[in-house]
């Protein structure tokens, strides 16, 4: 299959480009195809004639979308809806890559299912939620993919500042405070299983899927499985007792939905055992 991915250099991109490489894959950065310009879009996809268009270009830093809320709307949602009216247009399917921050301030401690109502408080979860629409809206047969935070055992584009892994042993080897919320809890997952499992769900119908690892563990306690993992002792993982006391994080999947279609995810611990 021919394969056009977006954010080609970004953590989950970059290693799809990878692990898809049996299929004709086209990467393409935001200097490559300016996915805010629906004439560029369209005249790229013309060119390419993707049979699949996997959407992972995003503004995804939270911090920044809350600072810049028209900037990273112009590339969220309406870069989306340029990816979505072009997949439309030419055939194509979309793979469109979301975020579990569609849950956030969702109240209750069970982990989120697809068919809850959702009302994010930020700025990047509204946006999120605007682009499934986009995708929906503008080409029904759109594949909705609810991605987490995923981590892998070493860095391969510079410096990669969401990748837990190898934060925790980096900040170990430089001897740093090692200190993580014990209020927050998600479903953590290996960036090589989400690249493995995108394969798969090319064939599954269209519609919204949350897609990452069950976990039961609070970050601060996944972080000393990280640690025990790797042998590592006499590291003190301090608590971080602040963060979200006055209201529990919880962005957990449940991933009942995607397993019906035969695709599945260890759990956070199991998956930390299988890199690690």
């Amino acid at each position: 299959m021919r394969i056009l991915l977006t954010g080609a250099n970004g953590f989950l991109a970059s290693r799809l480009c990878i692990a898809l490489k049996k299929h004709e894959v086209m990467g393409l950065t935001r200097g490559q195809m300016d996915f805010t310009d629906g004439n560029e879009v369209e005249k790229k996809v013309r060119e390419i004639s993707p049979d699949i268009i996997i959407h992972c270009g995003a503004v995804s830093d939270i911090g920044t979308c809350e600072k810049e809320p028209e900037l990273s709307h112009k590339v969220n949602v309406l870069g989306t809806e340029n990816i979505a009216k072009a997949c439309g247009k030419f055939g194509a399917k979309l793979m469109f890559c979301s975020s579990d921050q569609v849950y956030l301030g969702h109240t209750g401690t069970n982990p989120h299912s697809e068919e809850e109502s959702l009302c994010p408080p930020h700025v990047y979860g509204k946006q999120k939620l605007q682009a499934e629409r986009k995708c929906l809206e503008f080409n029904e047969d759109s594949v909705i993919l609810r991605l987490s935070w995923m981590y892998d055992k070493e860095t391969r584009i510079g410096i990669e500042h969401g990748n837990l892994v190898t934060n925790v042993l980096q900040a170990v080897q430089e001897g740093k405070e090692v200190r993580y919320p014990v209020f927050d809890f998600r479903s953590i997952t290996n960036v090589w299983e989400v690249a493995a499992n995108m394969e798969k769900a090319f064939s599954i119908p269209p519609g919204i899927y949350n897609f990452g690892s069950e976990n039961d563990l609070c970050t601060c306690d996944v972080v000393r499985h990280i640690l025990k993992l790797k042998n590592i002792s006499g590291i003190n993982v301090v608590e971080n007792r602040e963060s979200f006391a006055d209201k529990h994080r919880n962005l957990r999947m449940d991933i009942k939905k995607i397993r019906e279609f035969g695709i599945d995810f260890r759990s956070t611990a199991e998956g930390l055992k299988e890199v690690l």
